[in-house]
């Protein structure tokens, strides 16, 4: 079609016509509600960013595409309310959990909760960030319990999992005890590095790399290890109304294993 330039063609609308357009014009306009409503009611035009915070209750800041989907597949794996659950302390319901992804820290994680406000997980936009969303998942499954009157001695026997005689912090004595130092299965009872020089790191590498990768033939060659990540499920499941045997992590312990 050739774009025609001049006024020659311009005739003014009969009044067959104005009626015509009038029909026109307001069935436009009815279209347009209309599609507005349905985008407010399914969430189409909303940002990705934006249907995951409501999806889960979270608050993010700091992520692009590609992050926002690893955040979206990790919360996907953890069990229907659980975040409300984790989110809540004893007589207040309004927390949140603000997720900040940082370019800085890039294989580290900061953690912080406030009581009243919420618990808030700095992570680093690195190849690791699943780890860090696991071990702040963790962090606040511990702030969660240390806030309760009754706490039932969650992971009160952490320490009978590991080495007789065992101190965090003192690698050198130990470091056989790490799975790349080891030449006997039997001897391993860590999963990271990090995880002999803090208990928090501890049980949170262990709560993150079950819920994050395959770890069955890390269980099955390592009895030490798989009684640890054992414990901590049962720990999580005693403490958590949300959590049972069909919570993504407990999916190493199940009769079927």
């Amino acid at each position: 079609m050739r774009l025609h330039i001049g006024t020659d063609t311009l005739q003014k609308p009969s009044d067959v016509y104005k009626g015509d357009g009038r029909m026109k014009i307001r069935k436009m306009i009815q279209f347009i509600l209309f599609t507005a409503v349905i985008f407010s009611l399914t969430g189409c035009g909303k940002s990705y960013e934006k249907k995951i915070e409501e999806k889960y209750g979270i608050e993010i800041e700091g992520a692009d595409n590609d992050t926002l989907k690893i955040i979206d597949e990790y919360f996907s794996k953890l069990p229907k309310g659980f975040v409300e659950e984790l989110k809540k302390y004893e007589g207040i319901d309004n927390r949140k959990i603000f997720i900040k992804i940082s370019d800085e820290h890039n294989e580290n994680v900061d953690f912080y909760s406030d009581i009243g406000k919420g618990d808030y997980w700095t992570i680093g936009n690195g190849q690791y960030m699943d780890m860090g969303l696991g071990c702040c998942t963790m962090y606040s499954i511990k702030c969660n319990v240390e806030t309760r009157k009754n706490t039932n001695n969650f992971l009160s026997d952490w320490n009978d999992y590991n080495p007789e005689g065992f101190e965090y912090g003192n690698l050198e004595k130990f470091k056989n005890n790490m799975p790349d130092n080891s030449n006997d299965d039997e001897d391993i009872y860590f999963v990271t590095e990090p995880s002999m020089e803090q208990e928090s790191s501890d049980w949170a590498d262990m709560f993150s790399s079950m819920i994050n990768y395959d770890m069955q033939v890390i269980y099955d060659r390592c009895p030490k290890v798989r009684a640890k990540a054992k414990y901590l499920c049962e720990e999580i499941e005693r403490a958590f109304e949300t959590v049972d045997e069909t919570a993504y992590w407990n999916r190493y312990f199940t009769e079927t294993k």
